[in-house]
């Protein structure tokens, strides 16, 4: 193939025609002769864009469209995303996992690294997607849903050995526990200082706690499975779509923050983003569901019990995330809206009394 391509601005029929080709997705004799180029919302770490795209020909079987993903136009956003390997994690999630899980992922025409910090996603645009709003309710039928992908997606690697040998996976190891608790001290003490933070009292003392001297503690206390974990799963990656035959479907995107880590991790982070009574509602059931679709993907050691338990230490999780991802959140971000996603995991850690996951 030509030169990688790693913005926008450089994406040429010529290039498409040569990605396509490649993955099998274009025949060899038929050519991209037009590209429309349309810049989407979202994420702040990574350039994402949507092509539009025209044939010599008509082929029925080629994408009219795809979703590219480039890095980051601000210099400080790219320089962070290059520094906590986000660009290199995703792109080899592509590379080396994408094929080996049954959750379903875009279709990959082209996942590629630069030798100079750049990358290239091509992917499938899955453009009929509904994407719920991540601060209310998922309908139960799509929540169900949810739990089952999970399921598919922990047990394809569920406590695979070779996970602990790759290095450009997230490891919740206790270096990158001791980095993440400077990280912490100093992100929770910011928090705490918004004008539009509201905490409990017992709220704050969950905060200082795990913030003060409780992240490696609260790690290194996980006895229980380990397996490939997405990370990030909050309803903004999902997509939802129902094909012609009226079959719900799941398609998990930005696997930016792939971890090998407890798999309780994802289910604990979904559910903490629903406020409190909407959370309490549902999430017994969820992770009932959750449990149930493991143990039919082929998980036999691990009973209900032990799962129960891992969900309700797992609760932290989405704290932890909160605050490491604050250290590089951009200034309009920090809001009253991020302030009450922080809120609801602090509900969720105190409802499940997940205090006594931490040291003394």
């Amino acid at each position: 193939m030509s030169a990688l391509v790693t913005e926008s601005s450089a994406v040429s029929t010529e290039w498409l025609t040569e990605v396509l080709h490649e993955s099998g997705a274009l025949p060899t004799e038929r050519r991209v002769v037009a590209v429309d180029v349309s810049e989407l919302d979202g994420g702040y770490i990574a350039h994402t864009v949507r092509l539009r795209l025209d044939y010599d020909r008509p082929v029925s079987t080629a994408p009219a469209s795809l979703i590219a993903k480039f890095p980051a136009n601000d210099e400080l956003s790219r320089g962070l995303a290059q520094l906590g390997g986000l660009y290199t994690r995703e792109v080899l999630f592509y590379q080396e996992f994408a094929a080996t899980i049954r959750m379903r992922t875009p279709r990959c025409h082209l996942a590629e690294l630069s030798g100079s910090g750049g990358f290239a996603l091509v992917l499938e645009d899955v453009a009929d997607a509904v994407v719920h709003d991540q601060d209310l309710p998922c309908p139960m039928d799509d929540a169900l849903l949810v739990a089952n992908e999970l399921a598919l997606l922990h047990a394809a690697h569920w406590n695979d050995p070779a996970l602990a040998d790759l290095p450009w996976l997230n490891h919740f190891s206790d270096e990158r526990m001791r980095n993440w608790e400077d990280l912490l001290r100093v992100s929770w003490l910011e928090f705490t200082g918004w004008e539009v933070t509201r905490l409990e009292p017992e709220l704050r003392d969950l905060g200082d706690r795990l913030c003060g001297n409780g992240l490696a503690g609260w790690a290194a206390g996980h006895r229980g499975p380990s397996c490939l974990t997405h990370a990030d799963f909050h309803l903004t990656n999902l997509l939802f779509r129902t094909d012609a035959a009226d079959q719900r479907h799941l398609v998990t995107v930005d696997w930016q923050m792939a971890a090998h880590a407890a798999p309780l991790i994802d289910v604990a982070y979904f559910l903490g983003r629903l406020a409190p009574r909407e959370r309490q509602a549902v999430e017994r059931r969820l992770v009932r569901a959750y449990h149930t679709a493991l143990c039919a993907a082929g998980v036999t050691d691990y009973p209900w019990s032990d799962c129960w338990a891992d969900y309700q230490r797992c609760t932290w999780y989405g704290l932890v995330s909160s605050m490491v991802a604050l250290a590089g959140l951009a200034p309009e971000l920090r809001n009253a809206g991020y302030a009450e996603k922080v809120v609801r995991f602090l509900w969720q850690i105190h409802d499940h009394d997940a205090g006594r996951f931490l040291p003394a």
